[in-house]
């Protein structure tokens, strides 16, 4: 867990890089203002446009070093509150859960009994001993489970739930393209799939 003067030291060299970014806007804008007039037409300009992409490339680091100093401090804070907090939020949301799941486990139970009832009174008056009219009457003074208790309430979702994913439609599915690419580029041949070469700039 970091302590708060570490936090502070940590803003402080966010301050101190606003500064020193302004340096490295100036060089980005030199960069760009280069980059959009270069032309090469000879192998003397392309030889050229290799030190412009150095710089540029050198520039990048220096964005990437002043970034990190700023953003890796506060990422470890923010990964230690939350290796902190973790336990407790575990807890309390078994702590929730349990409590829902037992409020439901009544409330099914009690819609059960409901159900009971009415298959009696309902079989009563199939075999003719009690009238529409006495049914509807009993049906009335059953004691129905509330979907509103206090400051709960319950209610019937919708989920979904993939049973065999085999016999999904094409439209449905997701192609895997990180397994695609690897087995396509191992030489495994893939129908629909093709590779192809497209030249790059590669430069340190």
């Amino acid at each position: 867990w970091l302590p708060f003067s570490e936090i502070t030291n940590t803003m402080n060299t966010y301050k101190q890089s606003l500064k020193e970014l302004a340096v490295v806007k100036t060089q980005i804008s030199k960069a760009v203002a280069t980059a959009q007039s270069l032309q090469i037409k000879t192998k003397e300009e392309l030889e050229g446009a290799t030190l412009v992409l150095s710089k540029i490339k050198a520039v990048g680091r220096l964005i990437q070093e002043k970034k990190e100093s700023i953003t890796k401090p506060l990422n470890e804070a923010l990964k230690n509150a939350r290796d902190l907090f973790r336990p407790l939020e575990i807890q309390w949301s078994d702590a929730e859960t349990i409590v829902k799941q037992k409020m439901v486990a009544f409330q099914i139970s009690e819609e059960v009994r409901v159900e009971k009832k009415e298959e009696k009174i309902a079989e009563k008056v199939d075999e003719g001993k009690m009238s529409f009219e006495q049914a509807a009457t009993k049906m009335e003074k059953i004691e129905r489970p509330e979907n509103q208790v206090g400051a709960t309430t319950f209610k019937t979702i919708r989920k979904v739930i993939i049973k065999d994913a085999t016999k999904l439609p094409r439209e449905y599915l997701i192609p895997d393209e990180v397994k695609i690419r690897r087995d396509a580029l191992a030489g495994i041949e893939i129908a629909g799939v093709e590779v192809i070469e497209e030249k790059i700039v590669a430069s340190k």
